[in-house]
């Protein structure tokens, strides 16, 4: 068994020491240094040139995902593997444009420690459980939106007159004289503007038809 030469790396010294333990203890890893100090990984990095590091997003003088930027800039083929107290999708934005090649939760189970770190050490990706179902709703919610039809092809002739008359200040009163139409076929107007742009009021369309004003031309 080839033996993985670790950092470890986070400012809460229970943590830590508990992380190094359940590492050593799988027998793959030697923990060759823990720090506890942001600005100090970079000096540690160097020094010992480890198959992987492990650092805690947060960390003391020096965030780590700051760290871990500033290492692969020099070391682009660095193994990196983040912790996170926070499953935000800041942090796995942050964590994606990094180019760690991992990031799970502090909470993980050990098992899921002992997998990211070894599929890490060995050059491959990981995501946590958290951060991977994130992954798979983001991808979700992106492929319906690609899928929804734009909702501006969808107004008619006469709802864009409406709608530039609106952003011109007029009232449904004057908007039905200028259009020989009633005022309350201009309401029903307005009203299928609301549903198909999914705005809530009156306002909101002036603003929007104001922010498309080339498109709705």
């Amino acid at each position: 068994m080839n033996i993985i030469e670790t950092i470890v790396a986070d400012g809460n010294e229970i943590f830590r020491h508990g992380l190094s333990s359940i590492l050593r203890d799988h027998g793959a890893f030697n923990i060759c240094s823990e720090v506890d100090n942001g600005a100090l990984v970079l000096t540690a990095y160097e020094s010992v040139k480890p198959k992987l590091c492990i650092l805690s997003f947060s960390m003391p003088e020096m965030e780590g995902i700051i760290i871990a930027k500033k290492i692969i800039d020099k070391d682009p083929n660095a193994n990196i593997l983040l912790m996170a107290d926070n499953t935000d999708q800041r942090t796995l934005n942050e964590f994606l444009d990094s180019g760690a090649y991992g990031l799970i939760q502090k909470s993980a189970h050990r098992f899921e420690l002992i997998d990211a770190a070894q599929k890490v050490a060995n050059g491959e990706r990981f995501l946590g459980k958290q951060f991977s179902r994130m992954m798979t709703e983001e991808y979700k919610r992106l492929a319906r939106k690609k899928k929804r039809p734009d909702p501006i092809k969808s107004i008619t002739k006469r709802e864009r007159e409406v709608l530039s008359l609106l952003t011109e200040g007029f009232t449904s009163s004057e908007i039905a004289d200028k259009l020989y139409i009633s005022p309350r076929t201009v309401e029903k107007h307005r009203t299928n503007l609301l549903k198909k742009l999914d705005l809530k009021n009156t306002a909101a369309l002036v603003r929007f038809a104001m922010e498309n004003e080339h498109t709705l031309l």
